[in-house]
């Protein structure tokens, strides 16, 4: 008998050490995640709320949202293809870098006359790598035109160009390019978060604005009726009183949703959650794929005429959208400054 207890005491003692145990390692494996996370989750409460961390738990309500957002933008790179190569020798050679630029020299002048670029080189590194946006734009016309042998008037034609270059984010190789865009990507989601609660303010403040001058509406409304009223007709003076305490109470209950949206840090720290979980509705890549002539005119795909088919990234963001692509350049590829000084007085 005294066996058979010392047995059951000892299976119990087990397994509540093995609980133990369990439950210490998995607090340590979310310690460790943590410290992971904790560079991009510090980022985002900077970027949008930094009083949520006056929630002792914040991290790690965040972690998730913020993996998620992580993973999501990982994602979104592996889709960018490798970086391209920026020169005159490329202009002619490459179709792609030939449609982006309408001549040469527009291609050297954007590389020279970038500030940041600038720096970046005068750091004494002779290679480049950056982000290239673009605006796309396609214009349709009309012209003469063969269809097989046929000469024919009134053809339709478009014509695609790419306006509006910027050069960001210089770094020294394209490893580092891919983890910039990565963080980029995780500070403008925590910016759209930071925009989200701005939305939330100023409604909530319009809806205390309107509370204020229909209540106003109302007493000067009864403070007419109390003074002199002969002067008035007591049926329009119900029926507006009526739609002022109608319109009072929609604002009402407008307003009480409002505050309930941002009425605690801990709501605070839901919005910034909810928007980062958003993270594909926000930030979006779409492969577009167009056959061009030397000319930027697009071209069937069963079209005889020479052509080049470009695969071109559209990024969605903002509203905006533009052609992205990783490039890279060298210091060599930069047009000679004209050091030629004017004549000076003696």
């Amino acid at each position: 008998m005294m066996s058979n207890g010392s047995g059951f005491f000892h299976n119990v003692f087990d397994s509540i050490a093995q609980f133990a145990q369990q439950q210490l390692n998995e607090h340590r494996m979310r310690q460790e995640r943590l410290a992971l996370l904790h560079d991009e989750i510090e980022r985002v409460v900077d970027a949008s709320e930094p009083r949520i961390r006056l929630i002792g738990d914040y991290a790690a309500r965040l972690a998730d949202a913020v993996e998620a957002s992580l993973a999501y933008g990982e994602r979104l790179l592996r889709r960018l293809p490798p970086a391209i190569t920026l020169s005159r020798r490329a202009w002619v050679q490459d179709p792609r870098v030939n449609a982006f630029f309408a001549t040469a020299d527009e291609l050297s002048a954007l590389l020279g006359s970038n500030p940041q670029v600038q720096e970046f080189f005068a750091t004494g590194a002779r290679e480049c790598f950056a982000l290239l946006l673009m605006v796309m734009r396609e214009q349709e016309s009309f012209s003469t035109g063969l269809e097989g042998e046929m000469l024919v008037r009134d053809v339709r034609r478009v014509t695609v160009s790419f306006s509006a270059h910027q050069l960001l984010f210089p770094v020294t190789s394209e490893r580092a390019l891919r983890q910039e865009l990565k963080q980029r990507m995780l500070s403008y989601l925590a910016g759209c978060a930071l925009t989200r609660i701005n939305q939330l303010r100023d409604c909530r403040g319009d809806l205390e604005e309107q509370r204020r001058q229909l209540q106003a509406q109302m007493n000067a409304l009864r403070g007419q009726a109390r003074g002199l009223p002969l002067l008035t007709s007591a049926d329009a003076e119900e029926r507006r009183l009526a739609s002022l305490t109608q319109r009072l109470s929609q604002v009402e209950q407008d307003l009480a949703d409002a505050r309930s949206r941002l009425g605690s840090l801990d709501d605070y720290l839901e919005q910034v959650r909810q928007v980062l979980s958003q993270s594909a509705t926000l930030l979006q890549l779409e492969l577009l794929v167009l056959r061009l002539n030397r000319l930027g005119v697009k071209l069937a795909d069963d079209s005889p005429e020479p052509g080049a088919t470009l695969n071109l990234i559209r990024l969605s963001a903002c509203g905006e959208q533009r052609i992205s692509l990783l490039v890279r350049f060298c210091a060599e590829d930069l047009p000679v400054p004209d050091t030629a000084a004017e004549p000076g007085w003696l």
